[in-house]
């Protein structure tokens, strides 16, 4: 990238030459010969514009630097470079400028210039160029003079178009001050108009570039430049125009430096205030150009940006009293202040007047017409740019401060002040010169020089230097070869002119000297209002002369990097002067460096050999050139050729010799191919013409290498060495571990990481010459903390089958040995073995279960084989307490083992957490929550007598000690008696209240009629059960009646008896004919204290397909779930309560558990102490024997029971028991709880009496 180091260079002295810095070289501005141009009046226009905050210019910007390429001496190309730049005034402010407080504006300009994608190409790789260009010029308000320019130059290359691989080329910031401030313009602008001005400039340079040294540019001293306006009209080059459309009235001014050499051009259009193209073009090879595209005035209305600069809301109109005065006289500067449209004055407006060429200050106030008058006194003071028009010429600025609007005009001083002077003005003569088709302006500062051949065309002005328009006229015009020439001009406005166009070409015979060309205006002095005829004629001389001839002479037989001399100090001119010599020499096909010498000498060298073109131009004092050609012829030399090799190398063992550090210092050709290697009597794995040869030496000793480079040129050179092969000892690769079939690969430490028990392999190969290779001994030390274990394999390749069953660090080392004794260096590695937690399963999901129910819990523990044996499991089984204080409460050691079996007697939430531990100290849990759930009791009402042959006055005994309850609740139940015979708590009502509280009510003197005796039973979580019985008194008899009727029949028992039992036999022998029942088919219970165990017949799996378990959900308070469990046989008699209500579960098997002793127990199997009977019926299924109680009567129940199911009635089911227990089958079948039918809770004592009752109640009677 060094070789951009030409092209930033020339980019940077492009930029730093842009639109205040330099101008043109060339124009094709050409008018017609003898052509009368119309007059031109003195307005507005033409005088200095004035510039808001915010006004804003957008040029299109192209840079083309092809030419500057060619001469950089680079390989490169580049596309024009295009983009947009932005010229804004960002804001009105002082600066004191040579002690002067000076009103300036400060101008901002951004562009960003791209030669686009794949548009450069540098040293063979193709890219993008980018440009970035911030500046800000200060410029003072009067004249638009320059006072300083500051601006920064980003360069930066995209390789490939890719913008991560963006360079910065350079980074650099100009400031440049001018001393007086550089005016470009002279108003008021009149076409012809010439100034000069001598001027300091400085510039300071910083930033920072890695392709040369920024201080390089800074530059100081003296500057002469003058310009001249040369046309009038639509902005051109011949070829391109502008954008925007509304310039039609530019002015082209030409700026010449002080040794006549064109330094640029720029347009201005006055109807945007400023230029619309600017040009740049330079003999270093680039050219520039800015063509405005928009203009966007702020405060404007009616503006198009692409052609129509509007009007400005508010103005401020400055006028003079007159259009010219005479120094040191007294002007009235009037200014307007008015808004648009409408022109509405701004009254009592505070200005301020300011003629800052003599320091001078006013602040009038405008009047109720928006006016304001001052009187001026125009002093003595000149301008710094001598102009061919005026004595001077300064600018007059009116200021609002508070809105920063201004006005401004230009105060034209003259030393004679007439009405009317008809000057012929040589300075306003414009000269082009066409040579071979060229045009140029021809300027002043160099004089006027022609060769004959060309044509000169004179553009001749006749000017009117009075403040009152001429009469119209004749201007006559003596060529150089004696023809004159008349032509009529129209009358001329003050201080304008009228110009003709001349045309000349200098004839071949023309002897070298000046030719004059003269002119009259008003020749025959019909202009009597002339007031100073002395300068009405004048005169200019053109040079013809010859152009330089060239000579050169070149030194010969030289060869590359040899200075050569260029001669060409016998150059000459005919005319006479000086001349200078510029050299282009091509350095490289297609690339030319340019050297300029005064004295024609220089020396130069090539890098390579060949012919190479010399051009040689000669220029004159008149910038007359002669160009000759010359083909120089340099020598070639010897390509260079080092071997680079090691003096030694084992026997079998590659080796490459390197032949790199070869090359041919006077070529051309690309990197890696400016010579080619040969390896004579080599075998060579690259082949035979590669920069570098690789062996494999097989047998020890002295072995002879040559090499030989030939250039591009056929030249060689060889080069000879020595290698000496040795006998070496075994090698060893690095050692690798192999698991599940790949090669584990390292940690960022160096580490393999690999659990407990985990097989892997262990993988080496060694390498000895080939007699070696099969003898080598591989010895492994898989473990430095076991120094006994070692595995030992023969051959180049081995494997060890390893694993470690200890956690921990592991260093691993190997170590090869030849049949020689001689050892390979020791290769050593790290594993780091990880211990692997134990895992723990088994426990399964959450669990519903009842109070006091037992359920087990089994854990499922697993870890590596090592580690198995030491496995401890946990169990912590509360949650809420932190037993061993660690701060973690579900980690507490309880109970060990894999399994557990553990019943809560209080319901609520229990978290049961199983922790496995291994050996190692690695820890796994699992969690499974138990919900214990409360069962309400079931309240059960039991009698010692017969409830509906009780007689006045007699005493009874209820017990409620057959309630049902969990062992655990059973001792907590609270038993509560209301009869209604009787108002415990005197409130007038006999129910409500609580006669009595405990498990046995005795109701004594029981009064006649029918009363009904509740029982509340509550267990300890609130839940209470409600059981009710009707008593039957009946009123005591009359004394004597049973005596009576007894002697009448016998004894009353007998007779009842008697009659009883005969019916009783005649029913029991009908309905055993007609029922043909079998004993299994009862399903009738005969007392309160046990539960039935038989099992119903269960449908089908085609019938009764398995449905999930119901969710756990407690019956309501008054809901007898004791009842449907048993007592009525609501729910199939195979399920038992915890069966109906539990959900699937997925533990272990549950083992045999001791039942929680019930302390009632013996109590509610016989509450009374009553005798027991034998077993009456055996079921088929009946775990244990029912036991018979004295039989309760129960009234019949008509229910036909829910629909029957699609599949039927159950095998074994009769319709009578479907009508009973259809509602539990279907709702156990479909998981849900089973419905609560009627329930009689009425209980009959045991007595001979209830016996006949419970045979009826059997029999279904």
């Amino acid at each position: 990238m060094t070789q951009l180091r030409p092209i930033v260079l020339g980019l940077i002295f492009l930029m730093f030459a842009s639109p205040f810095g330099a101008m043109v070289t060339s124009s094709n501005f050409l008018e017609e010969e003898r052509e009368s141009m119309n007059a031109e009046g003195w307005d507005r226009d033409i005088d200095v514009p004035t510039w808001r905050i915010g006004d804003e210019w957008i040029y299109d910007t192209k840079f083309d630097v092809a030419q500057l390429i060619a001469q950089a001496n680079v390989s490169a190309s580049l596309n024009t470079l295009t983009g947009d730049t932005t010229y804004t005034v960002a804001d009105i402010l002082f600066i004191t400028v040579d002690g002067v407080q000076t009103l300036a504006y400060s101008l901002d300009i951004d562009g960003d210039f791209t030669s686009g994608n794949s548009g450069a190409t540098l040293e063979g790789v193709s890219g993008r160029l980018n440009i970035g260009y911030q500046g800000e010029d200060l410029i003072r308000v009067r004249d638009l003079a320059v006072i300083n320019s500051e601006f920064t130059l980003d360069v930066k290359f995209r390789p490939f178009n890719l913008g991560f691989l963006e360079q910065d080329i350079a980074e650099i910031t100009f400031d440049t001050t001018y001393l007086a401030p550089k005016e470009k313009y002279d108003f008021p602008i009149h076409l012809g108009d010439q100034w000069y001005m001598p001027f300091q400039s400085g510039t300071s340079v910083s930033g920072s570039s890695d392709y040369f040294d920024p201080s390089e540019f800074d530059t100081a001293g003296p500057e002469n430049a003058s310009w001249q306006i040369t046309a009038k009209g639509t902005p051109t080059d011949g070829a391109s125009n502008i954008d925007y459309t509304g310039c039609g009235d530019s002015y082209k001014i030409n700026e010449v430096n002080e040794t006549g050499v064109s330094a640029g051009y720029n347009w201005y259009c006055p109807a945007v205030r400023y230029n619309s193209w600017i040009s740049v073009s330079n003999a270093a090879g680039f050219t520039i150009d800015w063509l405005l595209k928009e203009y966007n005035p702020t405060d404007s209305y009616g503006v198009s940006a692409s052609s129509t600069p509007g009007t400005r809301n508010v103005d401020i109109i400055v006028d003079m009293q007159f259009l010219a005065t005479l120094p040191d006289s007294e002007q009235t500067v009037t200014a307007t202040y008015l808004t648009s449209p409408g022109n509405a004055p701004q009254a009592n407006k505070n200005l301020q007047l300011r003629y800052e060429l003599d320091s001078y200050l006013a602040s009038p106030t405008t009047d109720g017409n928006g006016i304001t008058t001052n009187q001026l006194n125009v002093s003595t003071v000149v301008d710094s740019t001598p102009s061919s028009d005026d004595f001077t010429s300064n600018g007059v600025i009116v200021w609002d401060p508070a809105t920063d609007i201004i006005g401004a005009t230009t105060v034209v001083i003259d030393l004679t002040v007439v009405g009317i002077d008809l000057v012929a003005q040589a300075d306003s003569i414009i000269v082009t010169r066409i040579r071979d088709g060229e045009s140029s302006i021809l300027s002043k500062v160099t004089g006027y020089a022609a060769l004959p051949g060309d044509l000169i065309s004179f553009s001749i002005p006749a000017q009117n230097r009075g403040v009152l328009t001429s009469p119209a006229t004749e201007i006559e015009v003596t060529t150089p070869d004696g023809t004159s020439i008349r032509e009529n001009i129209p009358a001329i406005p003050s201080y304008s002119e009228e110009r003709i166009t001349v045309n000349w070409t200098v004839p071949a015979e023309t002897s070298i000297g000046n030719q004059t060309l003269s002119f009259t205006v008003d020749p025959d002095q019909l202009v009597t209002e002339d007031a100073n005829r002395s300068n009405n004629d004048a005169q200019i001389n053109i040079f013809i002369g010859r152009a330089p001839t060239a000579s050169l002479n070149v030194d010969s037989g030289k060869y590359t990097f040899e200075n050569i001399t260029l001669n060409a100090t016998e150059s000459f001119d005919e005319d006479g002067g000086e001349v200078n010599c510029k050299f282009e020499i091509e350095s490289r096909p297609g690339l030319i460096d340019v050297l300029e010498t005064e004295d024609c000498w220089a020396q130069w060298n090539w890098t390579d050999d060949g012919q190479w073109s010399v051009r040689l131009i000669v220029t004159d004092e008149e910038l007359d050139v002669d160009i000759i050609e010359y083909n120089v012829t340099v020598l070639n030399r010897d390509p260079y050729l080092n071997l680079s090799v090691v003096q030694s190398i084992d026997v079998e063992q590659k080796v490459t010799i390197d032949a790199t550090d070869s090359g041919d210092t006077d070529t051309v050709s690309p990197p890696g191919q400016q010579v080619s290697i040969s390896w004579p009597g080599m075998a060579c794995e690259e082949g035979l013409t590669q920069p570098t040869c690789t062996i494999t030496p097989m047998a020890e000793g002295i072995m002879m290498i040559t090499a030989v480079a030939t250039d591009d040129d056929g030249a060689t050179t060889t080069v000879e060495t020595q290698l000496d092969v040795l006998n070496v000892a075994p090698t060893l690769a690095a050692p690798e571990l192999w698991y599940g079939g790949a090669n584990l690969s390292m940690d960022t430490t160096g580490v393999w990481n690999l659990d407990e028990d985990q097989v892997a392999l262990l993988r080496i190969s060694a390498d000895d010459t080939l007699s070696d290779r099969d003898d080598i001994n591989i010895e492994w030390s898989p473990s430095d903390r076991d120094v006994n274990w070692t595995e030992t394999t023969r051959g180049p390749a081995s494997t060890a089958t390893v694993s470690w069953p200890d956690s921990g660090m592991h260093n691993i080392s190997v170590v090869a040995y030849d049949d020689d004794g001689a050892q390979s260096a020791t290769k050593t590695a790290m594993v780091n073995i990880r211990n692997v937690a134990p895992t723990i399963t088994g426990l399964g999901s959450d669990v519903p279960i009842l109070e006091d129910a037992n359920v087990t819990f089994s854990a499922v523990v697993d870890d590596t084989a090592s580690d198995l044996d030491s496995l401890v499991v946990c169990w912590d089984m509360n949650a809420a307490i932190d037993s061993n204080s660690d701060g973690n409460p579900v980690n507490d050691c309880e109970l060990e083992g894999l399994e557990i079996t553990s019943a809560w007697t209080t319901r609520g939430i229990r978290q049961i957490t199983a922790t496995v531990t291994d050996n190692d100290g690695a820890q796994a849990l699992a969690s499974v929550n138990v919900s214990v759930q409360n069962l309400p009791p079931s309240a059960t009402i039991t009698n010692s007598t017969s409830v509906i042959s009780l007689m006045e006055g007699e005493n009874i005994t209820l017990s409620g000690m057959t309630s049902r309850e969990t062992a655990g609740d059973k001792l907590n139940l609270i038993y509560q008696w209301d009869s209604s015979h009787y108002d415990a708590d005197l409130d007038g009502k006999k129910t409500g209240d609580v006669d009595f509280t405990g498990p046995m009510y005795t109701i004594e003197d029981l009064p006649a009629g029918q009363w009904t005796v509740q029982l509340t039973v509550t267990d300890d979580d609130g839940e209470f059960s409600i059981a009710t019985i009707q008593l039957t008194v009946t009123e005591r008899p009359a004394d004597g009646f049973i005596e009576s009727v007894s002697s009448a029949i016998g004894t009353v028992p007998t007779a009842i008896i008697g009659g009883l039992g005969l019916i009783v036999i005649l029913l029991a022998g009908f309905l055993l004919l007609t029922r043909k029942r079998s004993g299994g088919d009862v399903d009738d219970f005969s007392n309160f204290s046990s539960m039935p165990t038989g099992t119903p017949p269960a449908p089908t799996m085609a019938e009764a397909p398995q449905t999930p378990a119901p969710d756990y959900a407690p019956p309501a308070a008054q809901q007898d779930i004791y009842a449907q469990a048993g007592y009525q046989q609501a729910a199939s008699p195979s399920m038992t309560q915890e069966q109906m209500f539990a959900p699937t579960q997925t533990y272990a098997a549950q083992p045999a558990a001791a039942v929680r002793e019930d302390p009632f127990a013996a109590v509610a199997a016989n509450p009374f102490g009553a005798p027991q009977p034998q077993p009456a019926v055996v079921q088929p299924a009946v775990v244990q024997p029912a036991v018979m109680q004295p039989a309760v009567v129960q009234p019949v129940v008509q229910n036909a029971g829910p629909p029957l199911p699609a599949s039927g009635l159950p095998e074994g089911w009769s319709m009578e028991q479907w009508g009973h227990y259809g509602q539990q089958y279907l709702a156990a079948q479909q998981g849900q709880p089973a419905a609560i039918q009627p329930a009689t809770t009425d209980s009959t004592p045991a007595s001979p009496v209830s016996d006949i009752s419970g045979l009826l109640d059997d029999l279904d009677l």
